[in-house]
C-alpha cells in the first residue's frame, strides 16, 4: 500500500480546481441510423489526419489515435462507432471551449462521409461492435470474455478530471459521494457496468466499479483500492503480490465513479458517472461538478 499511497503524495503541488481536464465520448450513426462500420470511423480519423492531426498510434493499418498541435487526443473507444475526445489540462472557463472546438471538428469530418452524432448514453442494439485499438484492450478481451466487454461498446459518457491539493483530496471525493445518487439518476450505464462486472470471467471483486463512496483518509482510500487485483497479462494477480505495479495502468482499471489520478505534479479527482447527453448539456453537467467540488 505505501507504493501507491507515495504515488498520490510525493511531489505533489497541485492546488484545487488549478485545472480540469475532459473526456468526451460520441457514438456516431449512418445514414440509416445504424453504427458506422470501422471503414466509416477510419475515413474520419483520416479526414481528421488531413487537416492538422497527427496520426499518435496504430494497429495494424487502423488509425487509433490522433493527436493536434496542442496536445488534445481523438480515438476509439471500444466501439468501431465510438469516438473519444480527450482535451489537455486548462481552466474551467477554458475547458468546454477547447473540447467543443475539438468535436466540431470531429463533427465535420463525419458529416462528409455521412455519419452523424448520437446523443445518448447506450445505443440500442445487440451487434458486436467492440473494436479493439490497442495490446490493453486484447487483454481486456482475453480476461472478460466476448460477451461480457461488448456490451460496453455501446456506451458513451462524459468524465471530468479536476486537479486538488493533496490536502483536500480526501473531501472531495467524499463530497462527491454525499451526490453520487443524483449522479446515477442520469447514468444509465450504471445497470450495463454492474451487469459486466457480474457477467465477467475475471472474478472481480463487486466494488471494483462503483467503489466506496466516503473514505476517513487518504490512508484508508488506498487500502481499500489495492483490495483489488493487478491485471497481469490475461490474469488477476493479488497487488501484494506484484512487484513493479503500472500504478497509472492498475488505476484505469479500478473503475469507481469518483477515483484520484496523477499527472505530472498534479493530484487529481476523476468524475465518471456523467452520461453523454447533447454538447448543450455540457455546461450544465461541468457547473454541477464545480457546485460540488467548490459549493
Amino acid at each position: 500500500m505505501q507504493k501507491i499511497r507515495e504515488y498520490f503524495t510525493d511531489g505533489i503541488t497541485s492546488r484545487t480546481l488549478q485545472t480540469i481536464g475532459s473526456e468526451v465520448e460520441t457514438q456516431f450513426l449512418d445514414n440509416g441510423g445504424n453504427p458506422i462500420s470501422t471503414d466509416m470511423s477510419q475515413q474520419i480519423l483520416k479526414l481528421l489526419a488531413s487537416r492538422g492531426w497527427s496520426v499518435d498510434s496504430r494497429k495494424s493499418n487502423l488509425i487509433t489515435t490522433l493527436v493536434d498541435s496542442s496536445g488534445n487526443k481523438i480515438f476509439y473507444e471500444l466501439g468501431r462507432h465510438n469516438i473519444e475526445v480527450a482535451t489537455i489540462v486548462s481552466t474551467s472557463d477554458q475547458v468546454l471551449r477547447i473540447v467543443q472546438t475539438c468535436l466540431d471538428q470531429l463533427y465535420e469530418s463525419a458529416c462528409e462521409i455521412g455519419a452523424v452524432p448520437h446523443f445518448a448514453p447506450i445505443l440500442p442494439g445487440n451487434e458486436d461492435l467492440l473494436v479493439i485499438p490497442d495490446e490493453r484492450d486484447a487483454i481486456w478481451l482475453e480476461l472478460d470474455g466476448r460477451d461480457a466487454l461488448a456490451p460496453l461498446a455501446r456506451i458513451s459518457a462524459v468524465q471530468f478530471t479536476i486537479s486538488v491539493a493533496r490536502e483536500e483530496a480526501i473531501g472531495v471525493l467524499n463530497a462527491l459521494g454525499e451526490h453520487a445518487r443524483s449522479f446515477l439518476l442520469d447514468f444509465p450505464q450504471d445497470a450495463v457496468w454492474k451487469k459486466y462486472i457480474a457477467d465477467s470471467s475475471a472474478g472481480y471483486l463487486h466494488d471494483r466499479y462503483g467503489g466506496p463512496l466516503r473514505f476517513e483518509s487518504l490512508d484508508d482510500y488506498c487500502r481499500s483500492l489495492v483490495r483489488h487485483d493487478v491485471v497481469q497479462g490475461a490474469h488477476l494477480v493479488p497487488f501484494a503480490s506484484m512487484n513493479g505495479v503500472d500504478i497509472p495502468l492498475y488505476l484505469r482499471s479500478v473503475w469507481w465513479h469518483f477515483r484520484l489520478k496523477r499527472y505530472g505534479n498534479a493530484l487529481c479527482v476523476e468524475v465518471r458517472p456523467i452520461a453523454r447527453r447533447t454538447d448543450g448539456q455540457l455546461q450544465d453537467q461541468l457547473e454541477k461538478v464545480l457546485d460540488i467540488v467548490c459549493p
